[in-house]
């Protein structure tokens, strides 16, 4: 059996693993089913390595209006009220970069 050189080794390793590590590129917003609140979305976002941190905003406010918490990767609606409509966004973020999806 014929063994690799350690540093062919090693660049095969980092080349393979440039194409393992992705920012977020996508992010989308779906709703959940059989949520524990009035509505409820989450954000999916298919990367490596996994986000470490969610934030969630409201398009115009700096704060999310009473009556929507944040929690994660879930955006919860406790109430349905007119007042809370408007665009939310989930804004992903990982070692590797930051990426945005939104609900309306």
């Amino acid at each position: 059996m014929t063994r690799c050189p350690p540093l062919i080794f090693t660049l095969w390793t980092v080349f393979l693993s440039g194409f393992t590590q992705a920012h977020p590129q996508v992010v989308h917003v779906k709703p959940v089913e059989n949520p524990t609140y009035a509505e409820e979305y989450q954000c999916v976002t298919e990367s490596n390595p996994e986000h470490t941190k969610y934030s969630w905003s409201r398009q115009g406010q700096d704060a999310l209006p009473e009556g929507v918490k944040a929690e994660l990767d879930r955006l919860h609606f406790l109430k349905l009220t007119s007042d809370l409509n408007g665009l939310y966004i989930c804004t992903a973020e990982n070692e590797r970069g930051t990426a945005s999806g939104s609900l309306y």
